[in-house]
């Protein structure tokens, strides 16, 4: 393991000796910019997934109000990095011969979705998990426990939203990129009726119990002793719109409270009010457990995600299977655009995985041409999970809050300096 002088050399070239500042403090801090300062930063960094962790790192409040420290093993909602765990239940299915990548989804789902300015263009799994189905997130995004995910995606449907869940018929299925949490709400849906079971369940039972973890959407499975130990998200800011205020206080986004265990959080239609959650039928509306980036998990917890990348796939996933998964089946070209990678950083995507190229946009840290992983950001967290196949080499972060703008923090490639700075410290651990 990498003693804190040479972790400190690596990260700024300093002389062996020297008395030198701790690097995560200042990514905590903003390396002196308030406007890149966040309230808490959580990362794991090892060197094969078969050997103890290289480095682990936990600075700053997991609760700003009560002073209560940040751990690595304190939860928090890690954003779309929920997709690629997503995918990994959903290849499971695939696995067992109980659903096809080239299936229907209209077949799957038991009622017609169709672009409908490309009915006879298929939706099909494959598509849904690479985000090249057509699909789009509508005005009304998402939709709630209490009405059905068809009352977005089927015409008259309460939140048809004139058809604006479903992109311009200019970007056909099959041959377009474009990102849109829409598309794991379908998968959860058809998760959720082949197996009969509700999602987070699903989740829980398929993967996250063999791998020993203690996390769950929307904090399903996750006992009272995890959520007291949670990290709140945060923002110096009401919201994402503003207005900003570096010099202000850290302002709760998410997770300030949450229901007491075993009750996981979801968002409710109006016309569900006072309704149990478990009057929900498995099938209905696969955003209710929100696969798109609801998982409450802890660095340590993505750093079992991230071994399991490392050992391709094992022991949830047979090597084929993990195969089909980290396989881009959308490439970023430059010549003929194809599509829309969340402003450049995603260049290269496939069921669920994000493959980084080093390119310009998706070039996080040194030597990360390769990776494979996802990124999150949501409520003020940013998020990373990122692996190296062939090596085995990986990481896993978190950090928990934003003082301006993420716009106004982008470093060389489309993530935040801050955590490009905390991923280049990993990478070298």
């Amino acid at each position: 393991m990498p003693t804190r002088r040479s972790i400190l050399a690596a990260a700024g070239g300093l002389a062996v000796g020297a008395a030198a500042p701790d690097p995560f403090a200042a990514v905590l801090a903003g390396d002196g910019d308030p406007q890149a300062a966040v309230p808490a930063l959580a990362g794991v960094g090892f060197r094969r997934p078969d050997q103890p962790a290289a480095l682990v790192v936990a600075r700053g409040l997991a609760e700003v109000a009560g002073g209560r420290a940040m751990t690595p093993d304190s939860p928090a909602r890690i954003a779309s990095i929920s997709k690629l765990v997503a995918a990994i239940g959903f290849m499971t299915l695939v696995e067992a011969g109980q659903v096809g990548l080239d299936d229907e989804a209209s077949d799957l789902l038991g009622w017609s979705l169709r672009h409908p300015r490309l009915p006879r263009a298929p939706i099909t799994p494959r598509r849904l998990l690479s985000h090249t189905s057509g699909l789009r997130n509508g005005p009304s995004y998402p939709v709630a426990f209490g009405r059905p995910l068809s009352a977005a995606l089927s015409p008259g449907g309460a939140q048809w939203d004139d058809g604006a869940w479903f992109g311009p018929a200019s970007e056909p299925p099959g041959e377009w990129f474009a990102y849109g949490d829409v598309n794991y709400a379908v998968i959860a849906q058809i998760i959720e009726r082949v197996s009969g079971e509700r999602f987070d369940r699903f989740m829980t039972r398929r993967v996250f119990q063999p791998l020993g973890l203690a996390c769950g959407y929307g904090w399903s499975g996750v006992p009272q002793g995890r959520r007291d130990r949670r990290a709140v998200l945060y923002r110096k800011a009401p919201s994402d719109d503003g207005p900003w205020d570096a010099a202000g206080p850290w302002i709760a986004q998410l997770d300030e409270t949450v229901p007491a265990a075993p009750e996981p959080a979801v968002r409710r239609a109006p016309e569900a009010e006072g309704r149990p959650l478990e009057a929900y039928v498995p099938g209905d509306n696969g955003f209710v457990f929100s696969p798109q980036g609801g998982l409450r998990a802890s660095a340590r917890d993505l750093e079992v995600l991230g071994r399991l990348l490392g050992r391709r796939g094992a022991p949830i996933l047979e090597p084929a299977s993990f195969a089909a998964m980290a396989e881009p089946a959308w490439r970023f070209d430059p010549a003929h655009p194809n599509g829309e990678g969340y402003g450049g950083l995603i260049r290269a995507y496939g069921l669920g995985v994000q493959t980084l190229t080093g390119a310009d946009g998706d070039n996080p840290f040194d030597g990360c041409a390769g990776w494979i992983g996802h990124a999150g950001d949501a409520y003020g967290l940013t998020s990373g999970l990122w692996c190296d196949p062939a090596s085995g080499r990986g990481m896993a972060y978190l950090l928990t809050g934003q003082a301006a703008p993420l716009k106004r923090n982008k470093g060389r490639s489309m993530l935040t300096r801050q955590e490009e700075a905390l991923a280049a410290l990993l990478s070298r651990a």
